[in-house]
């Protein structure tokens, strides 16, 4: 990776709040970096790349918002200075605390999209992809909608942001509750983005899980909630194995053939003794909450299994069941389907999977590897063959073509 390309893929979202801070001007901050990163790519070169990258990026996309506002000022018949001066102005409907209150680039960046104007979803779709620099492609794959449906979300409500002139400000600490939904929810859909990249190079993204569980546990400090609790508990537990995930070749490793020495044993005893300290009080009660809690239920029973046949799938599915009661969903039934296959064998799980329809390429994964142990080899050919067409992730895709070829012609 390149230093042009590990600013852009981990930097984005502070070289945002940073340029929002001082301009308050979306519109401008977002052209600006776009035509600083173009410059960096056609002038940077292994012998004159910058030290500090990020300052280089800053500055030349500060120079350029700059140049917007003496444009605009000019066009307006206002005096030039006064557009160069607004970096010294006090940034008012920038701020509402002196920065005690939330003293992090990034949370303060996704509490400022999760403002009520903004419908949830499209607060969600805005973070993920201004702050967290998420290809919008993967940010479908992860609202289940197509990527058309995600980037008019996404226009519409950065229009909204600049047309309606909603602040980029942090809200007192009584209203910062209302927005806390939207920001875990945010760092959970941040976080499977980062564990199970739906496009590009990599199996997984450890660097943006990482941040999106930092961002949940910053929120927690600030704002303690039990939704907030299992929310960290969940993740925790699936960072945990990010390690043991990808092999020394960079293939991928199932969670059966995973080295469980290779997990963060200590990090898994935090988040369980956290659970603990949750289920002695009174319980989540909001969906949201709840749905986090048997999620996390799950990754209780993978993370305490000593080995692979010491799983408990039948807890598994019954707990998967239970979620899709909560919150009925293709993925969920998926995701239920492998659990009642490991558990009551193959065709059953098949049965779960009569009529469900997913798009990208996990159902017919899933699907192909129950038919191949169910001893139907021509149709999980087919199946296997399905989802080699619609893998977009190179590491994944290689597997399942393994796993096609393995089967024979």
């Amino acid at each position: 990776m390149t230093p042009l390309e590990r600013v852009v893929r981990e930097e984005w979202g502070r070289l945002v709040a940073i340029l929002l801070a001082q301009f308050r001007r979306l519109d401008l901050v977002e052209d600006a970096l776009a035509e600083a990163v173009a410059s960096a790519q056609a002038s940077w070169t292994d012998a004159t790349t910058p030290d500090n990258p990020v300052g280089w990026i800053v500055t030349a996309a500060r120079r350029r918002v700059l140049d917007r506002l003496r444009a605009e000022a000019m066009a307006a018949r206002k005096e030039p200075l006064l557009a160069v001066e607004a970096a010294g102005r006090p940034k008012e409907g920038v701020m509402v605390d002196d920065g005690t209150a939330v003293d992090d680039d990034l949370l303060r960046l996704v509490l400022m999209c999760a403002h009520p104007a903004l419908p949830p979803e499209g607060a969600s779709a805005l973070s993920l992809r201004l702050v967290m620099g998420i290809p919008t492609s993967d940010i479908a794959r992860l609202f289940l909608v197509p990527e058309a449906t995600v980037a008019a979300r996404i226009t519409r409500a950065k229009k909204k942001v600049v047309a309606a002139g909603i602040p980029f400000a942090i809200p007192g600490n009584d209203a910062i509750g209302e927005r806390l939904d939207v920001v875990a929810h945010t760092a959970y859909l941040s976080f499977t983005a980062g564990y199970a990249p739906g496009s590009g190079p990599d199996l997984l993204r450890a660097e943006l899980a990482g941040e999106a569980l930092r961002l949940a546990r910053v929120t927690r400090s600030l704002h303690p909630s039990v939704t907030l609790d299992l929310l960290v508990v969940l993740m925790a537990l699936q960072h945990s194995r990010r390690d043991a995930r990808v092999g020394t070749d960079g293939s991928l490793v199932l969670l059966a053939d995973q080295d469980r020495d290779r997990w963060h044993h200590d990090e898994i005893a935090d988040a369980l003794a956290l659970l603990r300290s949750i289920e002695n009080g009174p319980g989540p009660s909001s969906t949201l909450g709840r749905s986090y809690h048997l999620q996390a239920l799950v990754a209780v029973e993978h993370a305490t299994a000593a080995r692979p046949e010491d799983t408990r799938w039948d807890h598994i599915a019954t707990l998967y069941a239970g979620l899709e009661t909560l919150t009925p969903s293709p993925a969920v039934r998926v995701a239920r389907a492998v659990a009642v296959a490991e558990a009551e064998g193959p065709r059953r799980g098949l049965a779960l999977l009569d009529g469900v329809t997913l798009s990208g390429h996990r159902l017919p994964a899933v699907r192909g590897e129950l038919q191949a142990r169910a001893g139907d080899l021509d149709r999980a050919r087919e199946s296997l063959a399905e989802a080699v067409a619609l893998c977009e992730n190179e590491i994944e895709r290689r597997h399942l073509e393994s796993r096609r070829d393995a089967l024979g012609t």
